[in-house]
């Protein structure tokens, strides 16, 4: 009888110091009834309610044994995680040249460079056309330092170089007006067609550089038709006059004398050959 009593106070010791040791949610709220594997497909606990990691995209494929480690089943069933900070799991490649804040340029969805592209279009600098080529070290010169977002703090060796190009220009000023981040040298390839196609159309790439049709320099509202032999005012004259009599346009009157680059516009607003008003 005394044997009954010390080995049932044995098996209660057990019980009770295994119940101190496993956490209070029943086995229930992960595994199935009748088997410990696989876990249920639906279970009662729920990480991203009721933790500080919310198992969104890549990480709800990981398996709990991933982040979740122990020496026992009991040691396991702790829940002990490594951390919360991305390096706690991940390799820091950068060597906490950008710091801790992970989420800034990487997402769950996965580690690669390309998202952290990807997340950059969400900035007030979206990486598209050539600033999509560029070491992300070219422009984050300094460890966890936000870089100008002025044009001239990265191109002002460009700007310096053609500054008789840019006379009278601020090298402050809004670059995107003529320049486009294509490549620094393609002026106004995003821009230049709103007010006349020389991208597109009859006229695309028929002139060598701005200064074919932008005679002063600096001076881009003024323009001409006829510089750099483009257009002569003979030939125009003979193709827009017969006789005494020379075509219209929408009230317009092709002159007989003192044709100008406006005169021409008006008429061939998208540089068309034959059509009025294009």
């Amino acid at each position: 009888m005394k044997l009954v009593k010390i080995i049932t106070l044995l098996l209660f010791s057990l019980l009770t110091i295994h119940t101190q040791e496993m956490p209070d949610e029943a086995c229930l709220d992960c595994h199935i009834n009748g088997a410990w594997s696989p876990l249920s497909s639906t279970p009662n606990f729920n990480h991203s309610r009721q933790t500080d990691f919310p198992l969104v995209l890549s990480h709800q494929d990981l398996s709990c044994k991933q982040c979740h480690r122990g020496k026992s089943i009991e040691d396991f069933h702790l829940f002990k995680s490594n951390g919360l900070e991305c390096s706690n799991c991940h390799q820091d490649m950068h060597q906490n040249y950008w710091g801790k804040q992970c989420e800034e340029c990487h997402t769950p969805e996965n580690w690669s460079p390309a998202q952290a592209f990807r997340k950059h279009d969400e900035t007030l600098l979206p990486l598209i056309a050539g600033h999509h080529l560029n070491d992300c070290y070219a422009c984050h010169t300094s460890p966890q330092t936000m870089p100008s977002l002025d044009c001239v703090s990265c191109h002002f060796a460009n700007f310096a170089d053609d500054l008789e190009a840019h006379d009278g220009v601020d090298a402050n000023g809004d670059c995107s007006a003529c320049h486009a981040p294509t490549n620094w040298n393609q002026i106004l390839a995003l821009n230049h067609d709103i007010f006349f196609p020389i991208y597109s159309g009859v006229h695309r790439w028929k002139w060598p550089s701005c200064s074919t049709c932008h005679t002063q320099a600096g001076v881009y509202n003024d323009f001409t038709c006829f510089g750099s032999g483009c257009h002569s005012v003979s030939n125009m004259y003979g193709r827009h006059c017969e006789g005494s009599g020379c075509e219209s346009c929408n009230g317009f009157t092709y002159p007989r004398s003192g044709v100008t680059a406006s005169d021409c516009l008006f008429c061939h607003p998208q540089g068309n050959k034959n059509t009025c008003g294009d």
